[in-house]
């Protein structure tokens, strides 16, 4: 009779650890990353900033997002008193392939990278550089997989 007895209870013990493991690996892979709220965008100076706000990440430290696009930058110079100079404007294509590895808290994070400069135009004494436009099309990586693009 004890013979059986420890014998059912290794059974219950071994149960109990196996269905430990098995909700322990269901946890881990029911992360399912996306993004919260609005993404934003903003242009700082000759900078471009980008921030999105994801959940789902799981329990884990730290993850790597990858930002991947082009940006067009439309430029000119401009005088201390707000005149532009015969010069045309400088276009220019930024590609961009950026990677980022941020901590995680709680299954969520806030991926942000800059873009910089989007100009490189120089121009002569007493002039500064406007950016007069920028369009972009920036997709924010993770494992693979796009989860959001950032356009304009």
């Amino acid at each position: 009779m004890k013979q059986v007895s420890k014998m059912r209870r290794i059974v219950v013990v071994a149960t109990a650890t196996v269905a430990t493991l098995l909700l322990g690996a269901t946890a881990a892979m029911a992360a399912s990353p996306h993004i919260v709220g609005s993404p934003s965008t903003t242009i700082s100076g000759n900078s471009l900033n980008l921030s999105a706000s994801v959940a789902g990440l799981g329990s884990v430290e730290s993850v790597t997002f990858d930002l991947e696009g082009t940006v067009d930058v439309s430029s000119r110079c401009y005088t201390k008193s707000g005149n532009k100079p015969q010069a045309a404007n400088k276009q220019e294509q930024i590609s961009v392939d950026a990677t980022a590895t941020i901590a995680v808290r709680n299954g969520r994070t806030n991926a942000t990278f800059t873009v910089t400069p989007l100009s490189t135009l120089t121009c002569p004494g007493g002039q500064h550089v406007v950016i007069e436009s920028v369009t972009y099309s920036l997709d924010l990586n993770y494992l693979g997989d796009t989860l959001y693009t950032f356009t304009s």
